[in-house]
């Protein structure tokens, strides 16, 4: 299991897990570590309904560079019966309340899991997740998402088909954010920046102009709901001041679904949590953006390869119709 401290020397994660046979989860800000395509990678699916059945079939977990957050796994424990290592630099992770682990290793965890990958032994067949297990687990895991919430894995897929390579994302508190973290494997560590554990809404639109500014002529794009975007609107105008192509997916359900969602699941009336959105586009367009409401995936697609030529910075405004 691979958290976002394991991030440095993430090459030899992928070798490990071929020599040994290991199945690997990562967390939200392990993504990129494993290549999404690897036949023993499960994803960044901790927080599935499915994965506590799965940790509780494995006779070994190695957690690496991750403090086992809340926001990681959403539940009291992780749900393995097996004993745990758990290698970190903080000494305060290895001993706070969440899952101790039965071995502590205070350590760098590029050296230590490099050591670990040299003296692992090459003669015998090693103890072997069934690939076709791991596929199986995965389809179940995306199914699941797309019926929780419907229409954004489309879009999530058709956006992230478009984009340029190493687009660095900052995302906001939005359901389409919080799905798109489950299914959308990052080509390498530290490319998608998003406020895990403060949930702090508003923070794309800024967040992502300082990661513009820090990276020009590399792409960079900001993924924010509507509400969020209400929070940090008045950033447009830093954006247009600078003249930064910054795409800004803004993706407007109308309401504080998520919240919405948990009140409904907790059998209380939903109560203050539908506002009175403004026209988006206009709002952009008062701040001297450039701003679109493609009605297709193909027009989204075309919407943002274009932000990402443009002098300025675009939003582009989604509904949950446009996947149909």
């Amino acid at each position: 299991l691979l958290g976002g401290a394991a991030t440095v020397g993430a090459s030899l994660y992928p070798k490990l897990a071929s020599k040994t046979g290991a199945a690997v989860f990562s967390t939200y800000a392990g993504r990129g570590i494993m290549p999404g395509d690897h036949p023993l990678y499960l994803g960044s699916t901790l927080a599935s309904g499915e994965a506590a059945g799965l940790l509780a079939k494995a006779d070994l977990l190695v957690v690496v560079g991750s403090e086992l957050a809340e926001v990681d796994i959403w539940r009291d424990r992780l749900g393995h019966a097996c004993p745990m290592i758990r290698v970190d630099i903080d000494p305060a992770q290895l001993t706070g309340e969440r899952q101790e682990g039965d071995i502590q290793v205070l350590s760098d965890a590029y050296p230590f899991m490099e050591a670990v990958l040299d003296v692992v032994a090459d003669t015998g067949e090693p103890s072997k997740w069934p690939v076709d297990e791991i596929a199986q687990y995965r389809r179940t895991c995306r199914a699941q998402l797309a019926a929780d919430r419907p229409g954004i894995l489309p879009v999530c897929d058709a956006l992230r088909a478009c984009l340029p390579d190493q687009t660095m994302i900052y995302s906001d508190m939005t359901q389409f954010a919080y799905a798109a973290k489950e299914v959308w494997d990052m080509d390498r560590p530290g490319l998608w920046h998003h406020p895990y554990g403060f949930g702090t809404l508003g923070y794309a639109t800024p967040a992502a102009i300082g990661g513009a500014v820090a990276r020009p002529g590399l792409a960079t794009m900001a993924i924010i709901g509507d509400y969020g975007f209400h929070y940090t609107c008045q950033e447009l105008g830093v954006a247009v001041e600078l003249g930064l192509r910054l795409p800004i997916i803004l993706w407007d359900n109308g309401k504080l679904g998520e919240i919405e969602d948990s009140m409904v699941r907790a059998q209380i009336a939903p109560n203050a949590v539908v506002a009175h959105n403004p026209d988006f586009c206009k709002l952009a367009e008062a701040f001297g953006a450039r701003a679109v409401a493609p009605e297709t995936l193909a027009d989204m697609q075309t919407a943002v390869t274009e932000a990402f030529s443009a002098s300025g910075p675009t939003l582009i405004y989604l509904t949950p119709q446009i996947a149909g």
